[in-house]
C-alpha cells in the first residue's frame, strides 16, 4: 500500500505544481498584454511627433507608401479592390452554380406558353362577341292584325281589299306592285 499512497502523493503534488504554473502563465501573460498595449501607443504617439517634425500627416503617409509599393493612389487601388471584389463573386456564383448542375443534372423547366395562348383566345372570342353584337339586324315592327296577308297571289285566298276610289285623295297606287315579306306572320 505504500506504492499506492506514494502515487496519490505525486499525483497531488504535480497537480499543485502544475496549477500553479498555469495560474502564474495567465498572469503574466496578462501583464505582458498591458505593457505592451501602453508601449505600443507611445511608439504610436512618437511615431506621429517624427512625422509632424518632418511635414507629413498619417493620411499623407499612408498615400506615400501606398504609392511607392503599387505606383497608383489609395483611391486607385480602393477602386481596384472593388472591381476585384464585383469580378470575384461573379465568378464564384457562375462556379457555383456549374458545379450544382454537375452535381445534380436536373433539366431546366421551360416557361409555359399555355397561359397567354388562353389568355389570347379569350381576348379574341370577347372581341368577336362585341362584334357580332354591334352588327346585329334592326328589328322589324311586327304585323297588325288588318294587314294583308303573307302571300296575296297564292290560289284560294282572297285579294286584298283596298279602299275606293272615292276615299282615296287624288292619288292611286299602281295595281299589281307588291314588296313581299322576308318571313309569314306566325299565328
Amino acid at each position: 500500500m505504500d506504492e499506492v499512497n506514494a502515487m496519490a502523493k505525486a499525483g497531488e503534488t504535480v497537480g499543485k505544481a502544475v496549477g500553479t504554473g498555469i495560474k502564474q502563465a495567465r498572469h503574466g501573460a496578462k501583464h505582458a498584454g498591458e505593457t505592451g498595449a501602453v508601449l505600443s501607443r507611445q511608439a504610436a504617439a512618437r511615431a506621429e511627433q517624427e512625422l509632424a517634425n518632418r511635414g507629413y500627416s498619417t493620411e499623407e503617409l499612408q498615400e506615400l507608401i501606398a504609392q511607392r509599393a503599387t505606383g497608383k493612389s489609395r483611391k486607385e487601388l480602393a477602386k481596384q479592390a472593388k472591381q476585384a471584389r464585383k469580378d470575384w463573386e461573379k465568378r464564384t456564383t457562375e462556379s457555383r452554380k456549374r458545379l450544382a448542375a454537375r452535381i445534380d443534372p436536373t433539366p431546366v423547366k421551360k416557361k409555359r406558353r399555355w397561359p397567354w395562348l388562353l389568355l389570347m383566345l379569350v381576348v379574341l372570342g370577347i372581341a368577336a362577341a362585341a362584334i357580332a353584337l354591334t352588327r346585329r339586324p334592326e328589328e322589324l315592327p311586327l304585323a297588325a292584325a288588318d294587314d294583308e296577308p303573307w302571300d296575296s297571289h297564292t290560289p284560294g285566298t282572297t285579294p286584298p281589299r283596298h279602299r275606293a276610289a272615292a276615299e282615296t285623295d287624288g292619288h292611286q297606287e299602281p295595281r299589281g306592285v307588291e314588296t313581299p315579306r322576308a318571313n309569314p306572320p306566325t299565328p
